[in-house]
């Protein structure tokens, strides 16, 4: 039996894969099934990015290359400018990534020292899991900071003896799993802090065109020095399949980010940065993916006022942040609903510190009927 790398045998079983455990186990059993769980809704890609994919599909597809083509990144700059009135050259601050997570999970590789003291690498808890097991992979210390009240991450109220060890730092706007919405003033802050110790920034800001009335700023509005950001199309144009996004920033970071991804051969294919192109240059589609989501949290927010379930953070992405009913763990809440078929996850699901306790994360994945439907199933297990 060959010897094997001992994180890949004691790191608990991803969270997404016990979700779909339980979900199939339903299924199985013929029930009718509500899954908020993932977060994967239902609403398709939009026919262009489709159509611009299969267009794409040349008889000859030559190995792409780590920077993608320019005709990608120049779309990711004019989006970048649109939507936050950001100019980045598209040259040297834009890399295309194959969606979010495999970025989050490689770019601690870049600036951990796994022989150094000053290793640790700082995060939102709860948050994205793939936070804590890049930072593990690349020989980092995970130091998650746990979250409550409103579920916004302040940097800045950190112990200096932690912010001296730190080499890199991620930050989440909207937070997956609350949807809590740091401040432009949060924003300039925490760059304030990162640029002070030396650390290497990273905002998540996948999740920053589906809000409802307050609208998410970009860390790359405050500095791009120091300072990467990290989107995606998943979300935002329905193409959690195609993966598909960008980090963009600071030039000298992405040159060196280019080298390292160079390594593992992490590139999207030129058919999908052609679909890329076209739903970065759309602004349409998202709007109208927005008033979709709304309408599903609007079904779900009048029911919870209904019956007295507090809802935490929630301003944006596509999930809400429920606060358990007294009388139950978020564990045994959730499985309190998949009684009534209705998949939701706990909130420690998402966290490795400790947060996360006591709330239940629903993803607006089924479409509003089906909302409907597992608002009155719901309603008949209280």
């Amino acid at each position: 039996m060959p010897r094997l790398n001992p994180l890949v045998t004691s790191l608990p079983t991803y969270p997404i894969v016990e979700l779909d455990r339980r979900k199939a186990a339903l299924v199985a059993a013929g029930r009718p099934v509500y899954d908020f769980g993932t977060g994967d809704p239902v609403e398709p890609a939009p026919s262009f990015v489709r159509t611009a994919l299969i267009e794409a599909v040349t008889p000859s597809c030559p190995y792409p290359s780590v920077a993608g083509k320019l005709p990608v990144r120049a779309a990711i700059a004019r989006y970048l400018k649109r939507r936050f009135g950001v100019t980045v050259d598209p040259e040297t601050q834009i890399l295309p990534t194959s969606g979010s997570k495999e970025a989050v999970f490689h770019t601690p590789q870049l600036v951990i020292d796994p022989f150094a003291e000053d290793k640790l690498v700082v995060f939102p808890d709860p948050g994205y899991p793939a936070y804590e097991r890049g930072a593990l992979f690349a020989y980092g210390t995970p130091h998650p900071v746990v979250l409550d009240g409103d579920h916004v991450f302040r940097p800045w109220l950190l112990d200096p003896a932690v912010l001296r060890q730190t080499r890199m730092m991620w930050i989440n706007s909207p937070h997956n799993p609350s949807g809590a919405i740091t401040s432009l003033r949060d924003l300039e802050r925490t760059v304030e802090v990162c640029q002070q110790y030396d650390i290497l920034l990273l905002s998540d800001e996948t999740y920053a065109d589906i809000y409802q009335d307050v609208v998410p700023h970009s860390v790359l509005e405050v500095s791009t020095q120091g300072v990467v950001a990290l989107h995606s199309l998943s979300k935002r144009s329905g193409m959690t399949g195609y993966r598909a996004g960008f980090l963009a920033g600071d030039a000298d970071i992405m040159g060196r980010l280019k080298s390292l991804r160079a390594n593992p051969g992490l590139v999207p294919q030129d058919f999908v940065n052609a679909a890329s192109i076209v739903a970065w240059d759309d602004d349409a589609h998202v709007a109208e993916r927005r008033s979709i989501f709304a309408a599903k949290k609007a079904v779900m927010m009048a029911f919870f006022r209904e019956v007295g379930i507090e809802v935490v953070g929630s301003e944006a992405t596509i999930y809400l942040w429920i606060r358990t009913p007294a009388g139950f763990t978020d564990e045994a809440y959730a499985l309190r609903l998949l009684d009534a078929g209705i998949v939701a996850t706990p909130g420690p699901m998402f966290a490795v510190g400790g947060g996360g306790k006591g709330f239940l994360r629903l993803a607006l994945v089924p479409s509003v009927s089906q909302c409907e439907a597992a608002v009155a199933a719901w309603r008949a297990i209280l």
